[in-house]
């Protein structure tokens, strides 16, 4: 951003400014501004913790990515992904990893413009080399007919639940054995619970009943039942207000009427743990300075030549 230059010519970086600028005030971003202190190397501990080494008697770690940005979720997989498998080649497999994929069919759709091309190169790597190195793959999908048939033909052990869908009925035939394609005239008559299990993983072709668990026991993403919403039930929805709340990430921020207008509308960071440098509020003004004045405020010794034509 010269003084030389056309004006014209440097819109391009105002609007990156702008851009950056709005990502950092989207309350859905905040996790990755807020405490973002990075001090000496935490890739070991990072590992340790994401994956379980050593399990201590927790050998699963759950992500919970949801009502992220999509942007952040790709991103989020992709980088989990290639950890997963890097792992697993630098360690000769002495460390067993399986990734389990839930809703595989948007990481990895059969129409490949759809999605995120890393996160798709990372999990079909997984799929095709990872296990020579420990590292197993797991994809749960509702929707089988919609995912990358190469990523879908690596599946050695297949369980299907209920499934009304020809397509996706047709895709499950095509990937069994002929003497178990019988049992796929029972899948749209499964319950609740009961699933067709085939592959190296059963020894036969096998209809499976799950156990059910307790209710204290249950994932908190279970699907909602209306009637725990009813009038009778003693439950009241929650309000519009506070649903619009939890949809722009402020909910258990609210503003306190002693606030100024000024002091609402900008953001406020959190609290420092102690020991560690406070994060500076306008550490991305320092882009809109010209770039003599970087340099000054940056600390170098060095002498600028003014640029000729």
């Amino acid at each position: 951003m010269g003084k030389l230059e056309n004006r014209s010519s440097r819109m391009i970086y105002h609007k990156l400014i702008t851009r950056i600028e709005s990502v950092c005030g989207d309350p859905r971003y905040a996790f990755m501004f807020e405490n973002a202190n990075v001090g000496g190397d935490t890739m070991a501990e990072i590992l340790a913790t994401l994956f379980r080494l050593p399990p201590n008697g927790k050998p699963m770690t759950i992500m919970q990515l949801a009502g992220f940005p999509s942007e952040v979720v790709d991103a989020v997989v992709s980088v989990t992904c290639r950890m997963a498998f890097d792992l697993g080649l630098w360690s000769d497999g002495t460390n067993p990893v399986l990734l389990v994929c839930e809703e595989a069919h948007r990481y990895m759709a059969a129409d490949h413009n759809i999605g995120f091309a890393p996160t798709r190169r990372a999990i079909s790597r997984i799929a095709k080399e990872g296990r020579k190195y420990g590292v197993f793959l797991g994809l749960v999908t509702q929707r089988p007919a919609e995912l990358d048939p190469t990523i879908l033909s690596q599946c050695s052990t297949l369980f299907a639940m209920r499934m009304t869908n020809e397509r996706d009925q047709s895709l499950l035939r095509s990937a069994v054995a002929d003497t178990a394609a019988n049992l796929l005239a029972f899948l749209p008559s499964l319950g609740t619970g009961e699933a067709l299990a085939f592959g190296e993983g059963v020894a036969l072709p096998t209809r499976l009943k799950f156990k059910q668990l307790p209710d204290n026991l249950l994932p908190k993403s279970e699907t909602v039942n209306l009637g725990e919403v009813s009038p009778a039930s003693g439950k009241a929805p929650h309000s519009l207000a506070s649903v619009v709340e939890r949809w722009r990430g402020r909910i258990g921020e609210q503003p306190s009427p002693q606030k100024s207008a000024a002091e609402t509308a900008s953001p406020t960071l959190a609290p420092v743990e102690p020991g560690q440098p406070a994060l500076d509020p306008n550490r991305f003004r320092l882009l809109k300075r010209p770039l003599d004045q970087q340099v000054l405020n940056a600390g170098w010794d060095k002498t600028i030549e003014p640029t000729r034509r």
